[in-house]
């Protein structure tokens, strides 16, 4: 994406200036920050922390300068150890420009970084590089000070975390370029507004912020980190030398998107005819099936890399010939092939919710990190670089996110699209679930638990077992087959097994049908037998912490899970508790329960049966119902830890 977007930015910037190579500067020689009691008693804090991005032409050339500069207190043996190791990512950066780092212990004494001990590190895959060193003399309580200052190509949408997991005194960013260009900024999560400083240099816009005493943010689960931090999105909106038209909107990103993804050589057209007659493609079939067919076809042919920038990775002859693609190239080829199909298919491109929620009302394409396909007819969506995924499902990270909707039309012999920011829903909890099905009887000597074992995964919950399971071999199903068996019961001795993967449902969806003999879920006290029969459901999330929670509650998917437990009770024996079974928890929203659970039993005869549900039906819970949202979670657990007292009657 980010090639894509580079090629078509630059070529809207005009050089009409021409400047120095920035410099920027320490303090030489400065004294220790004064701290307050309660700060010189935690454990890290962030001094100041300072972003800066400098555009500039320089003999013609359009650049960007990046300085970041930290001043990190370290108050403990871990403090020390999470910050004197200093990585620098080169990913986009020409060159490191400039390096200072030092360590100032409490008598004030510096010991500065010898720049000959900076190492140099790339991975062969990926071809990411980072430069790599490590601050000499940090003591309990030294300031851990670097700047560094890489020269890169420009980003003209850029994403600036403002926000750490621990307190940042002093936060503030600055950003200049030439006065005929101009930016806009969107601060998020309660970071103050960038400002265009008045004056402050003739020959360039600068923008200012800074922000003292930003509040940590600390990882929470059923929540996404960076996405909550605090940040600043910001963008190239204007280059007035050449009009005042804004620059780089939602229509622009869907014409240059089109563009690229539709543009196929004749040898592309040649290679496409050839491979659409291996694919036994009835046009007669449901859109869907026909959808799901091919995308299995491609999927398992062809490799995906998603690190290498060869330009013949995008072009669908050399994608056909050598099975490898680039991610472009993956998604150029469903496109075009499911058009030719004239099964009626556009991209969508949007960015994780991991990172950050895609905001329609900045259009910045720093927001375009990947591909989707969208199928108007059927409503479902596909994710042409996923393995795992597969059509309706896209990755989980991509849904209840808005996205870029590309669709193409045609007019005479124009073709091109149009561009609107749409919902991207989350898929339906019912599609996602982890059903069992478990009959448990008892040995003669009460020593073992005999189970009859059915689960049912499907949609996310069999994301990474059922596209796998049919290439695996004998040993490696076995393995799978033990590994999920034993994640309920560890000591099991697996009797009898059988697997298979469903296709046919509305998601791919994953079987298991075991029998095993297990110890783990009995023991004896005395005249009585301890039966845990909640541990039969395997381990559940817990939420027992009462750390004062900062963000909403965000899962990654909705998801079901329909449980039924049947207990053949020995004769002459009952259980003494079985009241302790019944949980009925709901989160209520008005006359809706979008999650709950809920467990009850039934007895006949020596039949006991208990029958659970237990669901998440939406993404989104606000902070003020934590608490509500919380019970439901660990409601699952409580039962996890529910145990039968078996006796004898008396």
């Amino acid at each position: 994406m980010k090639s894509i977007v580079s090629a078509f930015a630059l070529c809207l910037v005009s050089a009409i200036a021409l400047a120095n190579n920035p410099t920027y500067e320490w303090e030489k020689t400065r004294a220790r920050f004064t701290l307050t009691p309660k700060e010189e008693s935690l454990t890290e804090l962030i001094l100041k922390q300072h972003v800066q991005y400098e555009y500039v032409f320089i003999d013609e050339a359009f650049l960007m300068y990046s300085t970041t500069h930290r001043i990190i207190y370290v108050n403990s043996n871990e403090a020390i150890q999470k910050h004197n190791r200093i990585v620098i990512s080169m990913n986009n950066a020409l060159e490191l420009v400039d390096l200072k780092a030092r360590a100032i212990n409490k008598d004030g004494k510096s010991v500065y970084f010898d720049k000959s001990n900076l190492k140099e590190l790339k991975e062969e895959e990926s071809g990411n590089a980072y430069r790599i060193f490590a601050i000499e003399g940090v003591e309990m309580g030294s300031e851990i000070e670097y700047y560094y200052t890489r020269k890169m190509y420009p980003g003209l949408f850029e994403r600036a975390y403002m926000q750490s997991d621990v307190v940042i005194k002093n936060s503030s960013f600055m950003l200049s370029c030439p006065k005929h260009l101009k930016f806009d900024f969107k601060s998020y999560n309660g970071y103050e507004s960038v400002k265009e400083q008045e004056k402050e240099d003739e020959e360039k816009n600068v923008y200012r912020v800074s922000m003292t005493n930003v509040s940590p943010m600390k990882e929470e689960s059923y929540s996404n980190y960076d996405a909550n931090r605090k940040r600043i999105e910001f963008k190239l909106a204007y280059n007035t030398a050449r009009s005042q038209a804004r620059l780089y909107t939602w229509d622009d990103a869907a014409k240059k998107f089109y563009n690229v993804l539709s543009e196929n050589s004749k040898d592309d057209e040649k290679a496409l005819e050839k491979f659409i007659k291996t694919l036994g493609d009835n046009p007669s079939d449901k859109t869907e099936v026909r959808i799901r067919k091919i995308e299995s076809k491609i999927k398992t042919t062809i490799q995906v890399n998603t690190e290498r920038g060869d330009e013949n990775l995008s072009k669908i002859e050399s994608i056909l010939k050598y099975k490898i693609a680039s991610r472009e190239g993956v998604t150029k080829l469903f496109m075009t092939l499911f058009t030719k199909l004239k099964i009626n298919c556009y991209p969508v491109v949007t960015c994780s919710r991991e990172n950050a929620k895609f905001d329609a009302g900045f259009d910045s394409w720093g927001y375009l990190d990947d591909y989707i396909l969208y199928f108007p007819d059927t409503k479902g969506f596909l994710a042409p670089y996923s393995f795992e995924s597969r059509y309706p499902l896209v990755p989980s990270q991509f849904t209840s996110q808005k996205g870029l909707f590309i669709e193409p039309f045609v007019m005479g012999d124009l073709k091109s699209a149009l561009g609107s920011v749409q919902d991207i829903p989350a898929a339906d909890y019912q599609l996602n679930v982890d059903n069992m099905d478990i009959n448990a009887s008892f040995s003669d000597d009460f020593s073992t638990v005999i189970v009859d074992h059915t689960r049912s995964f499907s949609g996310y919950n069999a994301i990474y077992i059922a596209p796998y399971y049919n290439v695996m071999t004998e040993e490696q199903r076995t393995k799978l087959i033990d590994e999920l068996t034993k994640g309920i019961a560890p000591d099991a001795t697996i009797k009898t097994w059988k697997a298979k993967v469903d296709d046919g449902k509305d998601v791919l969806s994953f079987d298991i049908t075991t029998t095993y003999h297990s110890t783990h879920f009995i023991e004896k006290a005395g005249p009585r037998f301890l039966f845990k029969v909640g541990q039969l459901i395997g381990p559940q999330s817990e939420m027992y912490r009462d750390d004062e929670r900062v963000t909403d509650i965000e899962n990654d998917y909705n998801r079901g899970y329909a449980r039924v437990i049947k207990v053949k009770i020995p004769d002459g024996y009952s259980f003494k508790n079985l009241n302790d079974l019944n949980f009925d928890v709901a989160y209520l929203d008005k006359n809706e329960k979008p999650f709950l659970f809920h467990s009850s039993y039934s007895l006949n005869g020596n039949a006991l049966e208990i029958k659970i549900d237990e669901y998440y039906k939406q993404i989104y819970a606000p902070l003020a119902r934590y608490e509500d949202y919380r019970k439901v979670i660990n409601a699952a657990a409580d039962f996890n830890k529910v145990t039968l007292v078996l006796e004898k009657v008396k």
